[in-house]
C-alpha cells in the first residue's frame, strides 16, 4: 500500500476549521508545516473540496479527486502548505459526523469524530497514517448556542466571539443564496497537542451535562452525557476512570501525560468506544450506569473506561508503526483492562469473565482455516477495518500477553514496560521493540516465544504421551479442517488458563479430573469443561458425551463454572430441531439439571446475595428460560411493573422475557417503551425481550424495525438483526432482510462491522438450506477486502456443522433418552 509519508512527513498542523451542523459543513484552512521528501507530496483527502493550496506563501498546481490530494512541482526540504478546503458532515458514525438525541420534544444535534482507522482524511487533509505524528493545533467555528459545550483533546487555550462571519476562511457559514445561517459565531482555541497520530484528534459539540472530579495525581476527570440522561449516570465511570489512571501511573512508572481527561457517552456510536488522547468518547451504554443498572452492566462499564484509558499509554503515549501492529495497542488494553478492574474491584472477580469470555472466544475464532494471525499484513484500506477481530487481536492477543505476563511475573513486566514507555514515548514502534525492552527482566527470550503466537493463526491441541505432560504431541487444532501435524513453542504445559491451547486428555484422565474437581482450582475446572467442549466441535470426541458430563455439575456453585456448562448446553441445541421431540427431550434434561440450584438460591434477588450468587442465578436464569419451565415464568411474569425502574435489575430481562412469553400482546408496550426510555440498559432489555416472541403477527412488528432508523438507530441495528436470527420463527424472514438491504446497511453501518454480517450469519446457520442462502448471497462478495476473510470463514464453518450434525444428531437424541427417560 502506497504511504503518503514518503512524500511528506509533517511536524505541525494548525487547523482553523469551521463547522455548521445545521446545513452539515466542515471547511477552512489547513496549515502543515513539515519535510518535502519528494516534488510531487500527497495528502489523504476524502470527499473534499480542494479550493487553494499554497507551498512556502505561493499558490502551487493541485490534482484532487475523492480520495487523496497531490501538490506538483514542490522543493525538497521544510515547507508550510496551507490547504483552504469544504466538506461534508456524514451521519455513518465515521470521520466528522452528526448524532442527535431528543430531549423536552426537541431534536439536539451533536458534532463529533471518530477518526481511528483512517477516516481523519473525511474532515479535513492529512497524512492519515499512524507513523505521520505531529503537533494539532487546532481552532474550530461554531453557531453561538446557548448551554453548547465544546471539547477537544486539549484544553480551550481561549475564546473569541464574533456578530459576523470571520474574514476569510469560513465560507461554511454561508448558505447557496448567499445568506447566513446565522449572526453569533463563536471561536475555541484549544491548547496545542503533544505529537501524535491523527486518527487521535477528536471534537465533541453539543449540549450535554456531566460531573467534574480530580483524582490522587491531580488529574481533572470530567465525564458527560445528554441532557436526556441522568447526570448521575457518570459517577461510576468518573471512579473508575480516577482510579484506572492511578493505577497505570503507578505501574507504567511514566505518568499520564495530559492535564485533563474528558469522557463522553454519546447517542450514536458504531464501536463501544474510543480512545481519543483526552477525549475519549463512548458508546451510551459502555459509560453510563444508571439508578437501576445490573451487576453485568457496572462491570461492563468498568472494563471499557480501563480498557480505553490503558490506550492513553499503548496507543496513544507509544502508537504502532502501521496498523499491521494494531495489537500492540488492542492486545495489551484488552489484558490490562482486567488488571486495573481487579485491582479497583477485587470483589468482581473479573478475570473469571476474562476465562469464560475473551480465551473462550479467542480459543473458537482462532479454531477455523483462514482465521488472521494477531499481527496481519495489510495491503488496501479496505483491510484496515477487518483487523478489528474482537476474538483475535482483542481476546487472542490478550491471552498471549497473559501468558507472557505469567512467564515473567507482574513486576519484572512491569519494569520491561516502563522502559519502553520511556525510550519511546510520543514515537512509534513495532512488535520486536516492545520485546527488548521486555527481554531484560525475562529469564527466556519474550520475542523468540511471541513471535510464534502472533506472527501465525491458530494454536495446537495437545496430547498426553508422559506423565504429566512432560512428554506430548502437538497439532494444530481445527473446528473445520483436517487436523495437521504442527508445533509451537510451549515452555510448560499447564492446566490453568494461562496457554493458548487445547488438551485432549485421555478418558482415564479425563475421568480422574472430573472425579476430583472439587479439589481442582477455578482455572483447571474452567480449562477442563473449555477444552472438552471445543474437542467435541472438533469431532475428537462425541457430543453425547457432553450430557452425562453437565450431569455432574449440578449442584456445583462457582458461576463462571456455570457459564460454561451453559455453553454446552448451547453446543448441544444444534443437534435438536425447533419444537421436535428431541428439542422437548433436552429441554426436559436442562430444567433437571437447573431445578434443584435454582430452587435453593432462588429467583428473586436477595438482600445478602453476594456476586456470586447474582452472576450464577443470572446463567441459571438463563438456561431455565430455554427449558420453557411455565411455573416460574408465571412467578417472574407476576413482577412486572409498568416503569421498569420498579422491576429488580439483575432480573428484569426474565421478567420482560417470561411475560411476553406468557401474553405476546404485550409486544406494543416494550416498544413503546423502548422508544421513549433512555436508559441504554433498559432499552436493550425492552428490544431483546420483543423479538423474542414467537407469535407471527407479533413478531412482525420486530422484524419492521429492520432499517428502521427512526426507532432503532443504526448502531443498534446489528444487535436486533443477531436478536430476530436468533428466534427460529424469524431466522429466514431475518436473513431475507438483509439480501434485500445490504445496500443501506453498507451506507448507514461502519466498515467495522460489515463483516459481522457474515461472521453471525455463518456462526448460526446449521442446515444445507442455509449454507446456500449464504454462498448465493455472500459468495459474489468474496472479492472484497473487507468481507474476504469473513466469507471464507463462514462457509466452512457451516459446512463443518452440517457435518458435525450428521455424525452426532442420533448419538445426542439416544444420550438423553438414557438420561430423561
Amino acid at each position: 500500500m502506497e504511504r503518503f509519508l514518503d512524500y511528506f512527513v509533517p511536524e505541525k498542523y494548525t487547523l482553523s476549521l469551521g463547522i455548521n451542523k445545521f446545513d452539515k459543513k466542515i471547511g477552512g484552512t489547513v496549515l502543515v508545516v513539515g519535510e518535502a521528501l519528494q516534488e510531487s507530496i500527497k495528502f489523504h483527502a476524502v470527499d473534499l473540496k480542494i479550493k487553494q493550496v499554497l507551498v512556502n506563501g505561493k499558490n502551487a498546481e493541485f490534482k484532487a479527486d475523492k480520495k487523496e490530494l497531490e501538490i506538483l512541482n514542490v522543493k525538497p526540504g521544510k515547507a508550510e502548505i496551507v490547504i483552504t478546503y469544504d466538506g461534508s458532515l456524514n451521519e455513518n458514525m465515521e470521520g466528522a459526523y452528526l448524532s442527535t438525541y431528543e430531549h423536552n420534544k426537541k431534536t439536539e444535534i451533536i458534532v463529533t469524530t471518530q477518526f481511528e482507522s483512517h477516516y481523519a482524511r473525511e474532515a479535513f487533509p492529512c497524512i492519515d497514517e499512524p507513523a505521520a505524528k505531529a503537533v494539532f493545533e487546532l481552532s474550530l467555528t461554531v453557531p453561538s448556542i446557548e448551554g453548547e459545550i465544546i471539547l477537544s483533546n486539549m484544553p480551550v487555550a481561549k475564546t473569541n466571539n464574533y456578530s459576523k462571519v470571520p474574514d476569510g476562511k469560513l465560507a461554511v457559514f454561508y448558505n447557496e443564496d448567499g445568506t447566513k445561517t446565522t449572526n453569533k459565531y463563536i471561536e475555541y482555541i484549544f491548547e496545542p497537542t503533544p505529537r501524535m497520530s491523527t486518527y487521535l484528534l477528536a471534537w465533541v459539540i453539543g449540549r450535554f451535562h456531566g460531573k467534574t472530579i480530580t483524582n490522587a495525581h491531580g488529574i481533572k476527570i470530567a465525564t458527560y452525557c445528554a441532557l436526556n440522561q441522568d447526570i448521575d449516570s457518570v459517577d461510576f465511570a468518573n471512579k473508575i476512570a480516577a482510579k484506572s489512571l492511578e493505577f497505570y501511573d503507578d505501574n507504567f512508572k511514566v505518568s499520564y501525560p495530559l492535564k485533563k481527561l474528558d469522557q463522553v457517552a454519546l447517542p450514536d456510536f458504531e464501536a463501544g468506544a474510543m480512545e481519543n488522547w483526552g477525549l475519549v468518547t463512548y458508546r451510551e451504554s459502555m459509560l453510563l450506569v444508571g439508578k437501576s443498572a445490573t451487576l453485568g452492566a457496572k462491570k461492563s462499564v468498568a472494563i471499557t473506561v480501563a480498557h480505553e484509558l490503558s490506550h492513553q499509554w499503548f496507543g496513544d503515549l507509544v502508537t504502532m508503526q502501521w496498523w499491521d501492529d494494531l495489537w500492540l495497542n488492542e492486545s495489551f488494553a484488552s489484558v490490562m483492562e482486567y488488571y486495573a478492574v481487579d485491582s479497583i474491584h477485587p470483589e468482581y472477580k473479573i478475570f473469571e469473565s476474562f476465562f469464560t469470555g475473551d480465551c473462550y472466544a479467542a480459543l473458537l475464532r482462532d479454531a477455523h482455516m483462514g482465521v488472521q494471525s494477531v499481527h496481519q499484513d495489510v495491503k488496501t484500506p479496505e483491510e484496515i477495518a477487518t483487523l478489528f477481530d474482537g476474538a483475535i487481536v482483542y481476546a487472542k492477543g490478550a491471552r498471549l500477553m497473559l501468558m507472557l505476563i505469567r512467564l515473567m511475573g507482574w513486576e519484572n513486566f512491569c519494569k520491561g514496560i516502563a522502559d519502553y514507555f520511556e525510550k519511546h514515548k510520543y514515537q512509534n514502534t513495532i512488535g520486536d521493540d516492545l520485546w527488548e525492552a521486555l527481554k531484560p527482566y525475562a529469564d527466556f527470550d519474550p520475542g523468540e516465544l511471541m513471535h510464534a503466537f502472533i506472527d501465525r493463526p491458530g494454536y495446537p491441541v495437545i496430547t498426553n504421551l508422559g506423565g504429566n505432560f512432560k512428554e506430548f504431541e502437538q497439532k494444530r487444532f481445527l473446528l473445520d479442517g483436517p487436523i495437521k501435524k504442527e508445533s509451537w513453542p510451549i515452555p510448560e504445559i499447564t492446566e490453568d488458563m494461562s496457554g493458548h491451547y487445547v488438551l485432549n486428555l485421555t478418558e482415564t484422565e479425563f475421568e480422574k479430573r472430573l472425579n476430583d474437581f472439587d479439589d481442582l482450582g477455578l482455572e483447571q475446572k474452567l480449562r477442563l469443561l473449555i477444552d472438552r467442549d471445543l474437542i467435541t466441535q472438533a469431532g475428537l470426541d462425541s457430543a453425547a458425551s457432553l450430557i452425562p458430563l453437565a450431569q455432574k455439575f449440578k449442584t456445583e456453585n462457582a458461576p463462571a463454572v456455570w457459564n460454561k456448562v451453559a455453553s454446552l448446553i448451547g453446543n448441544l441445541k444444534v443437534y435438536v430441531d425447533d419444537e421436535s421431540a428431541e428439542e422437548k427431550l433436552l429441554k426436559k434434561y436442562v430444567f433437571n439439571l437447573i431445578d434443584e440450584k435454582l430452587e435453593e438460591i432462588g429467583i428473586v434477588t436477595r438482600k445478602n446475595d453476594d456476586e456470586d450468587t447474582i452472576r450464577l442465578r443470572a446463567n441459571l436464569m438463563g438456561l431455565d428460560y430455554f427449558a420453557e419451565d411455565i411455573k416460574r415464568f408465571k412467578k417472574l411474569a407476576k413482577m412486572y411493573e409498568n416503569n421498569p425502574e420498579k422491576m429488580d435489575p439483575e432480573i428484569r430481562d426474565d421478567i420482560l422475557s417470561a411475560k411476553i412469553y406468557l401474553e405476546p400482546e404485550i409486544t406494543d408496550d416494550y416498544l413503546e417503551k423502548y422508544k421513549n426510555t433512555s436508559d441504554p440498559d433498559i432499552k436493550f432489555d425492552y428490544l431483546s425481550s420483543a423479538a423474542l416472541v414467537r407469535d407471527k403477527k407479533q413478531l412482525e412488528k420486530i422484524v419492521a424495525l429492520l432499517g428502521n432508523f427512526e426507532v432503532v438507530k443504526p448502531q443498534d441495528q446489528l444487535y436486533l438483526f443477531v436478536y430476530l436470527y436468533r428466534n427460529p420463527k424469524s431466522k429466514k424472514q431475518t436473513f431475507d432482510w438483509l439480501t434485500k438491504n445490504w445496500e443501506l446497511i453498507k451506507k448507514t453501518g461502519g466498515d467495522k462491522t460489515l463483516s459481522d454480517y457474515p461472521t453471525l450469519v455463518s456462526r448460526l446457520a446449521r442446515t444445507d438450506e442455509e449454507l446456500k442462502r449464504f454462498v448465493d448471497f455472500f459468495g459474489p462478495m468474496r472479492e472484497d477486502p473487507a468481507l474476504t476473510r469473513a466469507i471464507e470463514i463462514g462457509e466452512n464453518e457451516i459446512k463443518s456443522r452440517i457435518k458435525l450434525i450428521k455424525n452426532n444428531k442420533e448419538k445426542v437424541y439416544e444420550a438423553l433418552k438414557i438420561i430423561v427417560q
